[in-house]
């Protein structure tokens, strides 16, 4: 289960520096393997975001209600983690303050993802 969220959203100071940013975020052991693959992925096909993973101590955001129901894989994608976006779900969180190119980037990332599983299974712990 791939959930994606605010994959254009960063801090102020990665937004000026001009940093296209991507955190995968997972919570069981199983989810590791996806993280390290978006991280291959990144590399193999140079999209050029720079990519972290990052586990949680207990299941959140919309992937938790996933996790908590027995789905083991399951990960987030975020621009950044802990959430570092100045405008999160305030009245200024609108769609110019959204890197659209991170965005994008991200999306074709995630979506390397999804196929590569899609044709070769899951990655294993």
């Amino acid at each position: 289960m791939f959930n994606t969220d605010g994959i254009g959203k960063k801090s102020a100071e990665q937004l000026e520096a001009g940093l296209k940013t991507n955190v995968t975020a997972f919570t069981e052991p199983e989810s590791e393997a996806i993280a390290d693959l978006i991280a291959e992925l990144n590399d193999r096909y140079g999209i050029g975001l720079v990519q972290s993973k990052f586990q949680r101590e207990r299941p959140g955001d919309d992937d938790g209600s996933f996790i908590n129901a027995g789905y083991a894989s399951a990960v987030l994608n975020i621009g950044s983690y802990p959430y570092k976006d100045p405008n999160y779900h305030l009245p200024t969180d609108t769609a110019d303050t959204v890197d659209i190119e991170n965005a994008a980037m991200a999306a074709q990332l995630i979506l390397a993802a999804v196929l590569k599983i899609d044709q070769n299974g899951a990655p294993q712990p």
